[in-house]
């Protein structure tokens, strides 16, 4: 049945490339849809959470990471039921999964990522992790046992971290390539839409996968929105930025930035929203009660997406976004930088330059993560994790992992867990960045940055898995902290 799923996914993409060449809002009661005629949503009620284990999971997921600062962690209180504080351990294979110890599909990751990847990491909500697969499918699974309740099938990939907001999950759908058209206009040095087929926003009932409203747009919906006073915020393949009602999916308004978003999920603060944008390249900051452009900063050098593919962090009126320049060493040609610019005004106060290295495959930045004035922030070129002081710059540590770093770090009780491409997890002490210990899960970890409830780490792979871990398994002996 999955072989023919795929066959089948291949051919309605090819034939949804005119459906979405204009943006608009479907209603899922005004319509017989023929993505639930040829792939019935599965639906498993039996395996939703009880009410006692949903009570101690946050009740939404607004932005990427959970938070602006990009920190998915909820530690519990004594109180919380003991399974819960100590921790569960399952895994879940998508669609087309592959076993975790073999090698890649092709034995090409990136070809792996964009065809049966969970690249960009889960969410968490009343008893129930969310997750986005890039083969089309959404899985809604139950956080204690890792058993399906729910799946959606989306039409082309989803890189997006599922939002949830009252009984709506927000999901968002495109892809990475460009067709030939549009890749001859950008040869001839014409604007272009990146992102061929179907490309959707899907708000789907939380409990059981059921699609309530979808908005089409011409391009990529690659990023996760950002979910800000009853509105949702991204930017897309086809150079805009879209404000819509997150209950009716009702355009508020839309503005022209040229830019294309690549995987850039917007951030909100200072009463901005926050994303970068590839060609042209900039990071722009746009109002959220209008739409206007703040302001916009660009640097030299910049390597393709490499502004565009990284996701900002925010906090104390600060964001950081990492990016990717030009070295000028011919034996490793790029290097990443991470900037800290003035939120109101885009002024950087400060950069650091990170080692010189290779040119990584697909995304070429790390996911920025902001916890109590310290930035912790990773490089793909060289395979270093970093500490900063977030007001000065300063370096606190710097760790050698010898691995591409996508992910951001979820940091719990003086330790910080950061995935990596190699199939590990490691466990850096904070206050030194000490390496406590490290797991070997297997497969590949791109931006899927952990979530923590409790004693449980939760995180995506490349291969196609959800996985729950006890933290106890990953850091080792309780004394080192």
């Amino acid at each position: 049945m999955k072989h023919r799923e795929h066959r089948i996914h291949g051919m309605v993409l090819a034939a949804a490339a005119v459906v979405a060449s204009m943006p608009f809002t479907i209603s899922a009661h005004a319509q017989t849809s023929f993505v639930v005629l040829e792939f019935p949503n599965q639906h498993f009620a039996q395996n939703m959470p009880d009410s006692e284990t949903a009570s101690w999971f946050p009740k939404e997921w607004n932005t990427y990471g959970s938070s602006s600062g990009r920190n998915p962690v909820f530690p519990l209180p004594d109180s919380a039921p003991q399974i819960l504080r100590s921790g569960v351990e399952w895994s879940f294979a998508g669609a087309g999964a592959i076993p975790l110890d073999g090698p890649p599909l092709d034995n090409n990751f990136k070809t792996t990522a964009y065809t049966i990847g969970m690249p960009v990491g889960v969410s968490a909500a009343q008893g129930i992790i969310y997750a986005g697969d890039d083969n089309g499918y959404t899985y809604a699974l139950n956080a204690l046992t890792g058993k399906l309740i729910w799946a959606h099938y989306g039409w082309n990939m989803n890189m997006s971290n599922p939002l949830i907001d009252g009984d709506l999950v927000i999901v968002s759908t495109g892809n990475a390539y460009f067709n030939y058209a549009k890749t001859m206009q950008y040869v001839k040095g014409k604007r272009t839409v990146r992102g061929p087929g179907l490309n959707s926003i899907y708000a789907l009932d939380r409990t059981t996968g059921k699609e309530i409203w979808t908005y089409h747009t011409p391009g990529e919906v690659m990023p996760t929105p950002v979910d800000v006073d009853g509105a949702l915020f991204v930017g897309t393949g086809d150079g805009h930025v879209y404000k819509l009602e997150t209950a009716t999916g009702k355009l508020i308004w839309k503005t022209d930035i040229q830019s294309f978003v690549s995987m850039s999920s917007p951030v909100a603060g200072s009463g901005n929203i926050f994303l970068g944008g590839t060609y042209p390249n900039y990071f722009y900051a746009i109002d959220q009660q209008t739409g206007a452009i703040v302001w916009k900063a660009t640097i030299p050098g910049l390597v393709a997406t490499g502004i565009s593919d990284c996701t900002p962090a925010y906090a104390a009126g600060i964001v950081v976004q990492e990016a990717t320049i030009e070295s000028g060493e011919p034996s490793n040609p790029v290097a990443n930088l991470l900037l800290a610019m003035d939120a109101k005004t885009g002024k950087i106060l400060w950069q650091y330059r990170m080692a010189n290295g290779p040119v990584p495959p697909a995304m070429k930045t790390a996911t920025p993560m902001i916890d109590n004035g310290v930035v912790y922030e990773g490089s793909p070129v060289s395979g270093n994790y970093h500490a900063f002081d977030l007001k000065t710059g300063h370096m606190l540590w710097t760790v050698h992992l010898g691995s591409q770093i996508r992910a951001g770090a979820a940091v719990l009780d003086g330790v910080a867990y950061v995935p990596y491409h190699s199939g590990d997890i490691a466990a850096i002490r904070i206050r030194d960045g000490k390496l406590l210990g490290k797991k070997h899960i297997g497969g590949s970890f791109g931006p899927s940055s952990p979530v923590i409830v409790g004693g449980t780490l939760y995180v995506s792979n490349v291969y196609g898995w959800v996985n729950a871990l006890p933290l106890q398994s990953i850091t080792g002996a309780e004394s080192e902290r």
